[in-house]
């Protein structure tokens, strides 16, 4: 496995960095280890204006970008530490457990005595510190997480807007119920002496990390994809659509999908999809498959079917979307 050691605090060149790994093709699993400045940081399919708390962001100087990856919209900041896997893909399917199980050995050699969840977090005393999310490129996949260490809980509360339908699926009242930092189980450590052993305990898990850096053309090539897609307003804030119907649901072990339909006369002339759930969906590929269509289950199912067959998304199957369109 090789290691790519990183001086960066914006998390638009770290997710670019990601990019340039994987088009690389160096047939090996890449590691980063990296923090940000304060960052709000949106999965690929949710809308900012819902998620973020966008006069919060501006007022405090938070950072907002956007991940290619989905899942759901997170908060970090110095005190946080973001870990990246990039690695050659195995099969189409959305799969947590090759990563997660190395980290989970990690924190377990370190004495934290961390949990999986039902989908993609790792918890400890039942809250969760770290979220998880994935997407493929290039033949490779890239599978990056977030753990809190010592992060500010106060400033993540307000800047994000958590929906309160996943709030009350997990029975909870606020962020701040769901979340705890690592400096509880380690306290006696500070943000940059934990990143290292971290880094040691997977350096011994993998047998030796191979250490490689980015010569100064290369640097200059990850700040080209930063500037053209992860820094790019157009990229950050998606535009949605008017609409005149409005469903949304929480699924179990999927996550949350939100859609916005209009229809006129019976047809469906208008569609957006956003939500925290995983696929490596297109997803303008969905709205032009069934724009146009008579919005009826028996007109819609045959293009879910088709589309979600060839890109699924996780834990979630064709009839939970006709339900949750037509219920």
């Amino acid at each position: 496995m090789f290691y790519l050691p990183t001086n960066s605090n914006d998390a638009t060149k770290l997710f670019a960095l990601e990019e340039w790994v994987a088009k690389q093709n160096w047939g090996e699993t890449t590691l980063l280890l990296w923090s940000t400045i304060p960052t709000i940081m949106i999965g690929k399919y949710q809308d900012a204006l819902a998620e973020v708390n966008l006069a919060m962001a501006e007022q405090h100087h938070l950072a907002v970008t956007r991940r290619k990856s989905g899942g759901g919209t997170i908060y970090t900041d110095p005190g946080s530490l973001q870990y990246s896997l990039i690695a050659p893909k195995v099969g189409q399917a959305i799969d947590f457990d090759r990563f997660l199980n190395l980290i989970c050995k990690a924190f377990h050699r370190m004495g934290v005595p961390v949990e999986r969840s039902d989908r993609n977090d790792l918890l400890l005393k039942g809250r969760k510190f770290s979220g998880n999310a994935q997407y493929n490129l290039n033949g490779y996949v890239i599978h990056h997480g977030s753990l809190l260490f010592d992060t500010d809980l106060d400033t993540m509360t307000v800047a994000l807007q958590v929906d309160k339908l996943k709030l009350i699926s997990k029975h909870i009242s606020s962020v701040h119920q769901r979340v705890i930092n690592l400096k509880a189980a380690l306290p006696y450590l500070d943000t940059e002496t934990f990143k290292q052993q971290f880094l040691n305990e997977l350096d011994q898990l993998v047998g030796g990390l191979k250490i490689r850096h980015l010569t100064p053309p290369q640097e200059a090539a990850v700040a080209e994809i930063s500037f053209a897609t992860f820094a790019n307003p157009a990229f950050i804030y998606d535009k949605v659509p008017s609409t005149l119907i409005t469903k949304k649901r929480y699924f179990p072990g999927g996550g949350l999908v939100k859609l916005s339909i209009a229809v006129d006369h019976g047809i469906l002339y208008d569609l957006k999809i956003t939500g925290d759930f995983f696929s490596n969906l297109d997803p303008n590929q969905l709205t032009k498959a069934l724009l146009g269509r008579p919005f009826r289950p028996d007109q819609i199912r045959p293009q879910l079917t088709a589309i979600l067959s060839k890109t699924p998304i996780y834990h979630i199957r064709v009839d939970d979307l006709i339900d949750l369109l037509f219920g």
